[in-house]
């Protein structure tokens, strides 16, 4: 088969899910068209127009920056049919009517070239209907391809085939689904709403049904079936009014128009108080108003007695909560099952009827049960999917307990449970082999032979070759390589080959000490016996930045022993006569007594670890996903490249707890500013402070970039640095970066000992900007202050204008404005805050 190259795509449709389609393509920079219906009045494209001025307003935001959204090429289903012709992948998204999408395909099949593959959409519809309205020659490049929304933050996409879909282009468009868009990929069958929502919503249907059989409130039930049972937040109901109760109705009639043999089928129905609320309009998060309702700062939900709206206040059981707290799934199960509390029974029943029906449903809509719980995973959040609790919580005592309450009558339908479940070797579905596959081999996907005939491995598609540590199953083993050396705070390894990899271990994988310590002897240990080093960790996030409490406890510690800041400030004002010319580190350690210095010795060890990174004599990389703050930012920025996600939240933030970045951050960012007015130039006159201003701004603010695109744009991320779209292809890419560096010689660069500097003039014209918010009530005394030692940092300190400094000049000025903003009690105060509260404190 010829190579597929996906070099535009049309998106048919622009509204809600349409509009978002196309938003994420170009976030992986697709080339994009997005066509709407022409607009009656003035500009045929208005429509279209409309919905791109939409997605601007969206939150979370689609665009990965809205300076991409122009780059999606309006265009109208009666002006621009021909560019269609350009497209090698055309997406249907518009309403779920089978006539309206029928019609769409008769009108322009004629302009779908011949090598282009058409995907619809559809959230539940048949792909075989569907593809009945399209011509019998373009019929084997037809396929369903189901985004779940928000399709930028969504990992799922569902891949649907037709009867006459060629399998490997389902195969080609599966490597640009994965790797391009970053998108989890399942193969579902064709049946009513595929895999996810067709488990999701059922779950959710069950959790209504016992709800009121054990009358308890919708808020009640969301205390109960969200984090504590590794499901997001928002849980049942209040995911019910974020997805819209208008779009949960539609997906529940297609259930239950075409499922009418589903055993369960005689729940497919929808209460009398759903259907009131979508006749008053209170259609969820989007209209304001559903099953919650935000009344001033307090949410308030819809009592089922009197149909009005109370304090949202329900309060778990303590019993119950702890039951919740337990982590082993089998002793989770088996309390929950046990305690006759309301609560308890509810909670019970609800898994015991989502196990009956997944079971029941598997051979029915998935191939394997890894795509089953994949789907449920991806699509709607849950930490593990149906099975994999089950797995983990004892599979054959779950079975015997499910099977007994079918006997008493208990369960939402009597219908057993199917043979393969009760194998007397069954232990669970998922193995390190593979996954249960009850048809036996999945044929619409590679596998290796010799396995047992109903266990699928995973795909050995080329793209995933590039996931050197996928998402993982239970029952799955990861090894992650050979050990070089490990402490309690960070693990260095690598898996073979010449590159080490150095892995934090501790919470959020905060900077403490010792990683400190553990990140310079990964560097010695690079040098002297790999190639390259990469910062990667095994979960997100990257790093959340410094260990405020080690931080805290040192402060404390010297409260107590030196009593008051007194050597702090002693200690500050000697780092301030270093900063100018004065003495030596060792003088400058040796000013204070107790555990004073150790905290400024920490801070001076951070700016030696950065600076380790950076002129490092093997390539140095940071692989970041999720969150890099504060010192997770300062690490990154100074590595030679940077290979970033692109759900990577990027930010210099320490001004939240009332401090500057001390870890090289102001030094790097006076850098960049610097060399940019270099190269900008004219006449040799440098005029850094226009350049200067975004990287005070970014840090004075704690601003914190939402994309790695945005990160790039605020000058977190340099034009050099990846941006990648599959997490699961972070290390790989981080290697390979690795590889071309080493490929063209590498060097770490010169130290610069000529920086560019704003001086006093640029201090003063951003201590004028800074004046002026004090005066009108935007920021407190102390925000000032703080900004003031922001400012005199970036501008290089009191010297003239275009002065000329190095960076140890720098990080010395860095040293001594974080260590006297550490004296004082405002900033103590919002140390302590952040760490009670999570939140930050303005003072």
């Amino acid at each position: 088969m010829k190579k597929f190259n996906v070099r535009k795509v049309a998106v048919l449709g622009a509204g809600v899910m349409g509009a978002q389609i196309a938003a994420h393509l170009v976030n992986a920079n697709v080339e994009t068209l997005l066509f709407e219906l022409p607009a009656k009045e003035g500009d045929l494209n208005g429509n279209v127009n409309k919905a791109l001025d939409g997605l601007k307003k969206l939150d979370p935001a689609p665009i990965s920056s809205p300076s991409r959204i122009t780059y999606i090429q309006a265009a109208n289903y009666e002006q621009h049919l021909e560019k269609l012709r350009e497209c090698d992948l055309i997406i249907e998204a518009i309403a779920e009517r089978l006539d309206w999408k029928s019609d769409l395909y008769r009108k322009v099949a004629p302009f779908v070239n011949a090598n282009a593959i058409f995907a619809t959409n559809t959230s539940g519809l048949s792909i075989n209907k569907l593809a009945e309205a399209f011509p019998e020659q373009l019929r084997h490049r037809f396929c369903g391809i189901h985004f779940f929304n928000p399709p930028r933050y969504m990992h799922l996409v569902e891949l649907i085939a037709c009867t006459g879909t060629e399998l490997p282009l389902l195969d080609q468009l599966e490597t640009f689904l994965v790797s391009t868009l970053g998108k989890g990929v399942v193969r579902a069958k064709d049946t009513p709403n595929f895999i996810a929502n067709r488990i999701g919503v059922f779950s959710m249907l069950a959790t209504k049904h016992h709800a009121a059989a054990f009358n308890l409130g919708f808020d009640m039930v969301d205390a109960l079936t969200g984090r504590y049972l590794g499901r997001p937040k928002s849980a049942t109901f209040r995911t019910l009014d974020v997805v819209g109760l208008d779009v949960f109705a539609h997906v529940v009639n297609t259930m239950r128009e075409n499922l009418t043999e589903d055993p369960w089928h005689k729940h497919f129905e929808l209460p009398s108080w759903f259907n009131y609320l979508v006749d008053q309009g209170a259609l969820g998060q989007k209209t304001k108003k559903g099953i919650y309702q935000k009344i001033g700062k307090e949410i308030h939900v819809l009592d089922l007695h009197t149909k009005q709206y109370r304090l949202s206040d329900a309060k778990v059981d303590d019993g119950v909560k702890d039951i919740l707290r337990e982590r082993d799934w089998a002793k989770k199960l088996a309390a929950l099952r046990a305690n006759q509390h309301p609560q308890a029974q509810f909670l019970w029943a609800t898994f015991r009827d989502v196990f009956h029906y997944c079971a029941l449903q598997l051979e029915n809509i998935a191939n394997n049960a890894r795509d089953f719980d994949f789907a449920v995973r991806w699509g709607f959040g849950w930490d593990s999917g149906p099975f994999e609790i089950w797995q983990a919580a004892g599979w054959q005592q779950v079975a015997g307990w499910i099977t007994a309450d079918i006997a008493a009558g208990k369960a939402m339908a009597n219908t057993p449970l199917p043979e393969w479940v009760t194998e007397a070797d069954r232990v669970g579905v998922h193995t390190a082999q593979g996954s249960y596959a009850p048809v036996g081999r999945d044929s619409s996907r590679q596998g290796a032979v010799g396995l047992k005939p109903d266990l699928q491995p995973r795909s050995t598609l080329p793209v995933y070759q590039r996931q050197l540590f996928p998402d993982a199953l239970i029952g799955e083993t990861r090894h992650y390589g050979e050990t070089v050396f490990e402490t309690d705070a960070v693990r260095l390894w690598h898996s073979g080959d010449s590159i080490a990899i150095l892995s934090f271990k501790t919470k959020m994988h905060a900077v403490n000490n010792e990683v400190l310590d553990g990140v310079l002897r990964a560097v010695d240990e690079a040098e002297a016996n790999f190639s390259a080093l990469i910062l990667w960790q095994t979960e997100t996030p990257f790093s959340a930045g410094a260990h405020l409490l080690q931080l805290m406890q040192g402060v404390q510690e010297s409260k107590e022993k030196v009593g008051m800041f007194g050597k702090l400030k002693q200690a500050a004002t000697r780092v301030k006569y270093t900063a100018a010319g004065g003495g030596g580190m060792g003088d400058l350690f040796n000013a204070a007594t107790g555990n004073v210095p150790k905290v400024e010795e920490v801070v001076a060890k951070f700016q030696q670890v950065s600076q380790r990174l950076k002129y490092a004599q093997v390539p140095t990389i940071a692989a970041v996903d999720g969150l890099a703050l504060g010192g997770g930012c300062e690490f990154a920025i100074h590595c030679a490249r940077t290979v970033a996600t692109l759900e990577s939240y990027i930010g210099l933030v320490e001004v939240g707890v009332g401090l500057l970045p001390a870890g090289g951050g102001c030094k790097e960012m006076t850098q960049r500013a610097a060399a940019e007015a270099q190269r900008f130039a004219n006449d040799n006159r440098v005029d850094v402070f226009p350049y200067l201003r975004r990287y005070f701004q970014n840090i004075a603010m704690g601003e914190v970039a939402k994309s790695a695109q945005m990160a790039k744009e605020m000058g977190y991320l340099r034009a050099s640095d990846r941006i990648v779209l599959n997490r699961f292809e972070l290390l790989h890419i981080a290697k390979e970066e690795a590889k071309a560096l080493n490929a063209s010689a590498y060097r770490p660069p010169l130290h610069q000992r000529q920086i560019a500097v704003a001086g006093r003039t640029g201090i003063a014209t951003l201590k004028a900007a800074m004046l002026n918010m004090r005066e009108g009530g935007f920021i407190s005394e102390h925000d000032y202050n703080i900004g003031c030692r922001v400012a005199e940092t970036l501008c290089g300190g009191d010297v003239e204008t275009g002065s000329l400094v190095d960076e140890t000049w720098l990080l010395d000025l860095e040293r001594r404005n974080f260590m006297e903003l550490l004296a004082t009690d405002k900033t103590q105060a919002r140390i302590e805050h952040m760490l009670k509260n999570g939140k930050p404190l303005r003072n």
